[in-house]
């Protein structure tokens, strides 16, 4: 899985449409009940996904790869945004949830390091110390104010650890495929889940035409455009390194939202959401030390043991 230094070219855009998701996806369950919003995003985003698709005519897929990004569409569309849409109509506010999704950078650092025998330095130790004292400064003022926010919260971390873990399942199995395709595929895989909790949660829309207003802005923006330029990032860079546009996301989403929404920021938040992006820096310059087991090329250059040089008898 390959672990380079991310573009701009490629992460800036991803930072804003991915930050612009929140106070939209917030704007959205305001009028109309989550899993509904969900299910009719993933459904429509899949079909113009599939149009896209066919237009591009990409290298068709075998069944593992497509079983492969199956899963990890699973786990990066399903588990997140189930989980954040359910917070977000919980009352947790967008830019809080934006900055417990921005520890993702630590959190696919310590799932490398327990599920692929990848070493921290003591700068990736750091940061992953700076990430819990984030979450610690941002959640537990609202947490005390409001008892009731913190099944929410709950909620937000489970789609943290959703988006990290299927980071990094897709940078190891799905390396070599288009990402519209992934993207595709993660979708129309996601889109009988969400159907599942739509049909047994209760259903309602306050406004209407606001609604596919927004729907619509976040299918184009959200769904299509920032899921497919994430994948990009994933593609092009590894987890690891492509996780690092969550440290810029929580202040333009918490910029977007305090524009497009008026909320507002705590001092304590503020902090909060400083030491999460400093966290992510961190984590970004740091070196991670290689305990991965040789590779198969390695063993190949390596000597083996009958074939050290030995002093010739004479």
């Amino acid at each position: 899985m390959p672990n380079r230094p991310l573009s701009p070219r490629l992460a800036a855009p991803t930072v804003l449409l991915y930050a612009a998701g929140y106070p939209i996806g917030a704007a959205t369950v305001a009028v109309m009940s989550p899993f509904l919003v969900i299910a009719l995003r993933f459904t429509l985003s899949a079909a113009l996904l599939w149009v896209i698709v066919a237009i591009r005519r990409p290298a068709r897929p075998t069944r593992r790869q497509m079983g492969h990004a199956m899963v990890a569409g699973l786990m990066t569309q399903g588990v997140q945004f189930i989980g954040l849409y359910w917070a977000l109509d919980h009352g947790v506010p967008s830019g809080l949830a934006a900055l417990v999704i921005a520890l993702n950078p630590v959190v696919t650092a310590g799932l490398m390091i327990v599920f692929l025998g990848q070493r921290e330095s003591r700068r990736g130790a750091l940061a992953l110390g700076l990430a819990a004292a984030a979450v610690v400064l941002a959640c537990a003022p609202k947490i005390v104010a409001d008892h009731g926010i913190g099944l929410g919260i709950v909620a937000v971390i489970v789609a943290m650890v959703g988006l990290s873990a299927g980071g990094i399942y897709q940078g190891r199995f799905c390396a070599d495929m288009d990402v519209w395709m992934v993207s595709a595929l993660g979708l129309t895989a996601s889109t009988p889940v969400a159907a599942v909790f739509a049909v047994t949660s209760p259903e309602h829309t306050t406004d209407l035409p606001r609604a596919l207003i927004l729907l619509a802005t976040m299918i184009v923006f959200s769904s299509v455009g920032a899921t497919t330029l994430y994948s990009a990032c994933i593609k092009s860079a590894g987890a690891r390194s492509a996780s690092i546009v969550f440290a810029v996301i929580p202040a333009a989403a918490s910029v977007m939202a305090w524009i497009a929404l008026g909320e507002s920021l705590s001092p304590l938040t503020i902090g909060g959401l400083a030491l999460g992006a400093a966290a992510c820096v961190v984590q970004a310059r740091s070196a991670p030390a290689d305990a991965t087991p040789p590779s198969e090329d390695t063993a190949v250059t390596a000597p083996p043991e009958h074939a050290v040089e030995k002093p010739c008898l004479r």
